[in-house]
């Protein structure tokens, strides 16, 4: 049977273009239930303590997170606190695959914010999976009886984590099979295999959104729901002689096809990169004379006449963090907050959302590597930093008196030494490279929520201005101020400095939540982040309370080696 990509616009849905023959595959489940997830942590667990190819990419993934996880500070035991291990596994794989792990993100939302979502999340997506990597979490860590999380079990982690996002992509090629009306046991041809890439990448694209049943919608009529999806194909296409099979076949079967469907959600990030780094260039475009920022009037402007919609609401930028409101008077965008913000992230899965990496990964990434400690004296600092170069930023560099005066200041509220998971370095990463590294705000103060969400949580109807509301705001504008190239010639003026605040904000593995905050100088005392968080939402109800003893009744067996 040959299908063509003409017959396939023609036939999705309802008219076949040819007996597919064979038995259907049953329905895939709506929703991942907790065992299957214990399952496949059990599974994972045993394998690092086996041999074979599971076992191997454990101790493969021990060596990616090698770097990251010896800079971490740790408790006296070795071991990693809680927050600390969100906050690993969230960097990794957003550095590895533009992955941002829906539930590893910050947890930054108001009560309110959270009761919303919560709900607006399990009434109107009963396949979202957030609940599942602090689940994860909380089970691995019971069994360390409060040693932390070490090396081994955060690749067990992340190879759970894998594990979950591939039995997605499973889920998602089989539904390709039956949008195609052909079984799962079928052996494609190069036509067939052609038309399933499509059909899955379309699938991905939509995040799952999408039914071989959705009456008298054809896949062209899908795709133009699908922004720059002609560009996104053309892009798998090239992609092909990297992730197809190793030799050529005349036939093509399921398993084959998995591991080449997965390869795309790996490398989707990739094409992703160059979509952000164009959104990159057009801000830079208009950057004013405070360095890696976009005046509000600006922004708008360039969304009206610009190749990206930049419609956002102000009150949704300051919620996503990337509003400069230093001066109350006149607002600005801050670039790099800007682009990694949620407002740019695909929904290409229950598990992750595909988001724009931060430059400033590679460059901390550097700073871990080199000093393989969580501290380091300003002195090593500043002469290393010197030697970074960006698309931005050339060397040879001299740092400003003020950097150097600042890291000096974070050092002397630490004993002499620079804590680099701190954020005041994060701020001071931002100063350095204002157009890479995000400036970061501080907890609690933000919330990474996308559109719907905060639409949700705070009642606005839409979190995009109207193009008469952008024009009003355009038309008011009176600055004269210079723009783009133009405008950096301002940016070592006094007037034009970056904002600065003392609140730091550490992980530190000696506190139970093992996040603190505090002003930096010194004398200060150290407080925790959390509380004033509501005793609520630790109550476990009855039926909570049942589920856990019988997690717990796991984890005993496990230690036991009964699961080994």
């Amino acid at each position: 049977m040959s299908f063509t990509i003409l017959c396939l616009l023609n036939i999705l849905f309802h008219v076949p273009c040819a007996e597919a023959g064979g038995l259907r595959h049953p329905p895939l489940p709506a929703k991942m239930d907790r065992s299957d997830v214990e399952s496949l942590l059990m599974g994972e667990l045993s394998n690092a303590f086996r041999g074979g190819a599971a076992r191997e990419h454990i101790s493969s993934l021990e060596v990616e997170l090698t770097g990251m996880y010896t800079a971490m500070p740790k408790s006296a035991s070795g071991g990693l606190g809680h927050a600390s291990v969100r906050f690993m596994l969230n960097r990794f794989f957003l550095q590895k695959h533009g992955w941002f792990i829906r539930g590893l993100e910050p947890a930054n939302f108001t009560a309110t914010q959270k009761q919303v979502v919560e709900s607006l999340t399990q009434s109107k997506n009963q396949s979202l999976q957030e609940w599942v990597p602090g689940y994860l979490q909380d089970f691995i860590e019971e069994t360390q009886d409060g040693r932390g999380i070490k090396l081994r079990e955060l690749a067990v982690l992340a190879a759970t984590i894998e594990d979950l996002i591939h039995k997605e992509s499973n889920q998602r090629l089989e539904m390709t099979f039956s949008a195609l009306e052909l079984p799962v046991s079928s052996q494609l041809d190069a036509n067939q295999f052609g038309a399933a890439l499509e059909v899955y990448l379309m699938i991905y694209l939509l995040g799952g959104d999408f039914s071989p049943h959705m009456a008298g919608e054809s896949l062209l009529e899908a795709q133009k729901r699908i922004p720059d999806y002609d560009g996104a194909n053309k892009w798998m296409d090239s992609l092909k002689p990297d992730i197809g099979p190793d030799s050529i076949r005349e036939t093509i079967d399921f398993a084959v096809a998995s591991r080449v469907v997965e390869e795309v959600g790996k490398h989707y990030g990739t094409y992703n990169d160059v979509q952000c780094g164009d959104l990159k260039s057009e801000l830079l475009q208009i950057e004013s004379t405070k360095a890696g920022r976009v005046r509000l009037a600006d922004f708008y402007k360039k969304g009206l006449s610009g190749v990206f919609a930049f419609t956002e609401k102000i009150e949704y930028l300051r919620a996503l963090g990337t509003l400069d409101e230093s001066n109350t008077s006149e607002p600005y965008v801050i670039i790099p907050n800007y682009v990694a913000g949620r407002q740019n992230c695909l929904r290409a899965s229950d598990f992750y959302l595909v988001c724009c990496r931060s430059e400033c990964e590679d460059l901390f990434a550097s700073v871990e590597k080199n000093f393989n400690k969580p501290t380091a004296t300003p002195d090593q600092i500043l002469g290393l930093v010197a030697s970074f170069s960006t698309k931005t930023v050339e060397v040879p560099r001299m740092l400003s008196d003020s950097l150097v005066r600042r890291l000096n200041s974070i050092a002397d509220a630490h004993r002499g030494q620079v804590p680099i998971h701190g954020r005041l370095f994060a701020q001071w990463m931002h100063h350095a490279f204002p157009r890479e590294c995000p400036y970061p705000q501080q907890s609690g103060d933000v919330a990474a929520m996308t559109p719907e969400q905060w639409m949700a949580a705070t009642g606005y109807e839409s979190a995009q201005k109207t193009s008469e509301e952008m024009q009003f705001i355009v038309d008011s504008d009176s600055s004269i101020l210079p723009v783009g190239e133009i405008a950096r010639e301002h940016h070592d003026l006094a007037e034009n400095e970056l904002p600065w605040d003392e609140v730091e904000e550490l992980l530190h593995p000696g506190f139970a939540n093992d996040v603190v905050s505090f002003h930096a100088s010194p004398q200060a005392s150290q407080r925790s982040l959390f509380n004033k968080a509501l005793p609520v939402f630790f109550i476990l109800g009855a039926a909570a309370f049942a589920w856990k003893m019988k997690r717990n009744m796991k984890v005993s067996q496990w230690r036991d080696g009964l699961m080994v």
